[in-house]
């Protein structure tokens, strides 16, 4: 059976990233090298939220590095890891197979972010994460 290349989308180049990245979130710097976009931002999940600092490194073909500078991440009472989180407190945002290049970061690694931030804070109230998901030591999760 033929391949059907027509629902094959393009990747975005890492300089329509940033494009699409400074005109939905102006107050997010965002730089390009020769082959990686870096950028660092703000957030605030919701109006009761902590405002947090967030660094995203991102190379075409792989998935979107996002750590949090700032404030440091908190551990929950009683807990003794940060949930969904892969080595470095790299954050792990989305099922194996969500995240495609042709995606626009602006459009859902920022908000998948942000998401993950309000599980983060109730996690850390609760002690139980709500965010469903697999776990990121699963190896689905291993393939950059």
């Amino acid at each position: 059976m033929a391949r059907n290349n027509y629902l094959r989308q393009k990747p975005l180049t890492l300089v329509q990233q940033r494009y699409f990245l400074s005109a939905t979130f102006s107050h997010f710097h965002a730089e390009t090298t020769k082959d990686e976009l870096r950028c660092v931002g703000t957030l605030r999940p919701s109006p009761l939220s902590d405002t947090y600092t967030i660094k995203i490194s991102y190379k075409v073909a792989y998935r979107p590095e996002v750590h949090v500078v700032s404030p440091e991440l908190r551990l929950a009472p009683g807990c003794v890891r940060l949930p969904h989180v892969f080595a470095g407190n790299e954050l792990c945002l989305y099922l194996a197979g969500e995240w495609r290049p042709d995606m626009r970061i602006s459009d859902f690694i920022i908000p998948w972010i942000s998401l993950w931030l309000r599980f983060y804070e109730f996690w850390l109230a609760t002690g139980s994460w709500e965010g469903g998901g697999t776990h990121p030591d699963a190896p689905q999760h291993q393939a950059r």
